[in-house]
């Protein structure tokens, strides 16, 4: 054999091996059958270390309506003392479309967990809100409906549907519930949450 095929077939296995590498880097990032933060009857089997939440880092990108939604969850997160990068729809030349982008950058951004606020992933764009949602899972990162239009056809790309209701006496605090979510603590798949009530998460 030739030094020179010699360093083509070298070169050929070290790309093989990144490739898997890569591939198996993404796979652990989801988990089989379920949608990443979707814990809903025990702890995980691996023991988790949930981050500090002054290291949480939600993404909430608003509605595509003008909503007080955005604004009181944004209180919200002040409250409880959580990070927050907000990204508004409304204006935009195609709302749905901004949402997506959103999404992706909340994904290059690293965010612990993405809110979507009275998102419609069903319509005419499904197959595109898909793969955005299937990059955030791909990534690790926790995705929630706010108070959905319509949440995904597969349950492998939410962790969770919230619902606000401030008067509800079960409503939980909504940066709670996504703390929950983000440290994979036992939770439902529907979730009445409050943006009134709210705590101070990094309180001792």
């Amino acid at each position: 054999m030739s030094s020179r095929m010699s360093v083509r077939l070298f070169r050929h296995t070290i790309a093989v091996l990144l490739c898997a590498i890569v591939c198996l880097t993404l796979s652990s990032c989801a988990p089989a059958g379920r949608a990443v933060g979707d814990t809903q009857d025990s702890e995980p089997e691996v023991a988790h270390i949930g981050k500090i939440k002054m290291d949480m880092l939600i993404g909430l990108i608003g509605s595509t309506q003008s909503s007080d939604i955005d604004t009181l969850a944004l209180s919200a997160f002040d409250t409880a003392k959580v990070n927050a990068v907000y990204s508004s729809t409304v204006n935009a030349s195609d709302p749905d479309e901004a949402a997506r982008q959103a999404v992706n950058d909340m994904i290059d951004r690293r965010a612990t967990i993405i809110v979507l606020n009275e998102a419609d992933v069903n319509g005419k764009a499904a197959t595109a809100w898909n793969q955005v949602l299937l990059r955030a899972r791909d990534a690790g990162i926790p995705v929630t409906m706010l108070n959905p239009i319509s949440a995904p056809d597969d349950d492998t790309l939410f962790a969770a549907s919230l619902t606000t209701n401030d008067r509800a006496t079960d409503a939980q605090p909504i940066a709670r519930v996504l703390a929950n979510i983000m440290d994979d603590k036992p939770h439902g798949r529907e979730i009445t949450v409050s943006t009134v009530a709210a705590e101070d998460l990094n309180r001792p």
